[in-house]
C-alpha cells in the first residue's frame, strides 16, 4: 500500500456507552487516575493488540463541528481519507519519535492543509490526535491515554476521562443526576482527570459549570470492568449539536483491536 498506514477500528461495546461520562460510585470516592510525568502509562502495543513494542499507538479524531471531511498525511504519506466530523480512525502505530502530521479538506493535498503540525510521540504511549475547533481556528490537540493495568486485587473497575472539545460550549460539570459533581469547570478544549471507578450503570447529568442548569441528561450509563473511556464533548451548544463522541479502549487486547478490512 506505498507506505499507507493502516488504520485500526475500534468495536464500540454497548451502544449505551455513547452517552458515557466519567463518574463515581455513589457512596463511594473515585480514585484520581491521572499519573504523574514518570507514572505507568501502559504499554499500547500490549493493551491495542497492534504494532510491536516500542512503537507508539495514535487515534486521530475529527472534532471541528464546521469543517468538511479531512484527509490525514503522516511524513507526507496519505494515512486516512475522508474522515467525516464526529468520527475517528481507530488505533495505530508508528515508529516513536517525531512525525508530521497535516490535515487537509478530504481530496486535497498536503500542501493544502489547515493543521500543519510537528508532534513528538513516546515508545510504547497511546494518543488521541484531535483536530479541534471552528475551522476558521482550527488546531490539533493530543492527550496521551492511560492505558495501564487495573489493580488486580481492587473490585472490578473502569477509568474513564471527560475531554471538552465543543469550541462555543461554556465550562461544564459532570454530576450524577440531581446529585453531586463528580467534575467541576471542565474548559475548552481540556481534559479532566482520569477516573479510576467500579463497574456499573449510572445516572448523569452535564451541567454549565456552576449552576444546575442541565445541558445534557445522560442515563442509564454502562461502564464495563478493565475498559478505558474517552469521552469527548464535540459539536456546538449554540446550534443544538452538542452531543459525545465515546472512545473505548482496553488494558486488554483481545477485547478491542481488530483490524478495518
Amino acid at each position: 500500500m506505498q507506505n499507507r498506514l493502516r488504520f485500526y477500528s475500534l468495536r464500540l461495546m454497548l451502544p449505551a456507552l455513547l452517552m458515557a461520562f466519567a463518574v463515581a460510585a455513589p457512596g463511594a470516592a473515585a480514585q484520581d487516575a491521572t499519573p504523574g510525568p514518570d507514572a505507568d502509562m501502559g504499554v499500547c502495543s500490549e493493551a491495542l493488540g497492534i504494532g510491536m513494542a516500542g512503537d507508539s499507538c495514535i487515534n486521530v479524531i475529527h472534532a471541528s463541528p464546521d469543517a468538511p471531511a479531512v484527509d490525514v498525511y503522516l511524513d507526507g504519506a496519505l494515512a486516512l481519507e475522508g474522515l467525516e466530523f464526529g468520527a475517528f480512525s481507530g488505533w495505530v502505530a508508528v515508529p516513536a519519535g517525531e512525525h508530521h502530521v497535516q490535515v487537509t479538506a478530504a481530496g486535497s493535498a498536503a500542501d493544502d492543509a489547515v493543521i500543519d503540525a510537528q508532534v513528538e510521540l513516546e515508545a510504547d504511549a497511546a494518543y488521541h490526535v484531535a483536530a479541534t475547533g471552528l475551522l476558521a481556528e482550527i488546531t490539533p490537540a493530543i492527550y496521551q491515554v492511560n492505558l495501564s493495568d487495573f489493580d488486580a486485587m481492587a473490585d472490578p473497575m473502569a477509568r474513564v476521562r471527560v475531554i471538552h472539545t465543543s469550541p462555543d460550549a461554556p465550562a461544564v460539570d459532570i454530576a450524577l443526576k440531581g446529585g453531586d459533581v463528580l467534575i467541576s469547570e471542565l474548559a475548552f478544549p481540556d481534559a479532566s482527570d482520569a477516573l479510576e471507578v467500579p463497574a456499573g450503570s449510572y445516572d448523569l447529568e452535564v451541567r454549565v459549570a456552576g449552576t444546575t442548569d442541565v445541558a445534557l441528561d445522560l442515563p442509564g450509563v454502562e461502564l464495563m470492568a478493565g475498559m478505558v473511556y474517552d469521552v469527548f464533548a464535540i459539536g456546538q451548544a449554540g446550534d443544538g449539536t452538542l452531543t459525545v463522541l465515546v472512545i473505548p479502549s482496553t488494558t486488554a487486547a483481545a477485547l478491542i483491536a481488530t483490524p478495518e478490512a
